[in-house]
């Protein structure tokens, strides 16, 4: 289970290898577990560092839902907002961090031995797929890709991803 990354200017490219993570990679927060506030689209931190882990416009995946949704603004340590709510309750659960980027087209190749996931939609071996809607950064202008789950350790294989 891995991921290599190689990082040329702008451009990259990495393989997932027998494993479940999002493009970019993410990264587990400082400390802390997390639970929805009584709106589905406020999260409330257990020993969490929201204001040194996360910023607006980071995504919060939701490991245990597979959601991975976009940061509307941190208030503090132990309170964050989203773009949007999430599907149901959560109380307690742990959750991965993937920082913003300035990717303006994805792209991905299962390899032939097996299927693979995709944010949740399984590809055939041998599939590849590029995708570009971006959308506005609001932050300096330009635009800006979601991250994708990629999970090649549903068949124990490997996804090839390049970015720009």
């Amino acid at each position: 289970m891995a991921i290599t990354q190689v990082v040329t200017g702008r451009n990259v490219e990495a393989e997932y290898s027998n494993v479940k993570d999002t493009f970019p990679a993410s990264a587990a927060p400082t400390a802390g577990t997390i639970s929805t506030g009584y709106r589905l689209d406020q999260i409330i931190g257990v020993a969490t560092v929201f204001l040194t882990d996360v910023e607006k416009g980071d995504y919060i995946w939701f490991t245990t839902t597979d959601e991975l949704v976009e940061v509307k603004g941190v208030q503090d340590n132990l309170i964050l907002s989203l773009e949007r709510e999430v599907a149901g309750a959560l109380a307690g659960v742990a959750f991965k961090i993937v920082k913003k980027n300035g990717y303006k087209t994805i792209s991905w190749l299962v390899d032939s031995v097996a299927a693979a996931e995709i944010n949740s939609i399984s590809y055939e071996a041998g599939v590849s797929k590029s995708y570009g809607n971006s959308k506005p950064n609001g932050e300096g202008g330009g635009n800006r890709l979601a991250p994708v789950l990629v999970d090649s350790a549903i068949n124990g294989n490997v996804v090839n991803i390049s970015a720009e």
